[in-house]
């Protein structure tokens, strides 16, 4: 007999108890979870595991939060935060995910690990975080600009023909 696929309303209370210590050692409120893909990559290798820990009262702009998109807990760089909306973005990609509810947050990732040897964060990590936010906001510059002029081309190519007759 096969069993059906777990679902996120499944599995999610189960991982948000043990955030909060109520499953596990006493006073440990941390689990691992492997992760999959490599949209965090280079900062996190692709199948490696995070350590992911309860969600700080304020979580600063450059954490990787991890958060529930549909039935995936999905690991990422917050890079832009209002009162009602977060957006993050993987390392590895070029854009960023959609903007989400702050409810769909599950935690914070605190530690990676291969083979079970710890290779993230490393000594240099809290110095490249102002490039990766830097980065998202240089892309979403770019993004803009990028739809500004697929908008006008075709006004341009107007203007132009009229101009060379």
């Amino acid at each position: 007999m096969i069993s059906p696929p777990l679902r996120a309303q499944d599995w999610l209370p189960l991982l948000r108890a043990a955030l909060e210590g109520k499953t596990g050692p006493a006073n440990e409120k941390r689990f691992r979870w492997p992760l999959r893909g490599g949209s965090m990559w280079p900062t996190l290798p692709p199948d490696c595991e995070i350590e992911i820990a309860p969600l700080p009262r304020r979580a600063a702009p450059g954490a990787l939060i991890v958060f529930v998109d549909g039935d995936t807990l999905v690991a990422h760089r917050l890079v832009r935060r209002d009162r009602d909306r977060w957006i993050t973005h993987g390392d590895g990609r070029l854009a960023p995910d959609a903007a989400w509810d702050p409810v769909q947050a599950l935690g914070i990732v605190v530690a990676a690990y291969v083979n079970q040897r710890r290779c993230w964060p490393r000594s240099f990590d809290r110095f490249v975080v102002p490039f990766w936010l830097a980065r998202h906001h240089a892309l979403r510059v770019l993004r803009g600009a990028w739809r500004l002029a697929r908008r006008l081309a075709p006004r341009l190519r107007l203007l132009r023909a009229q101009h060379s007759q």
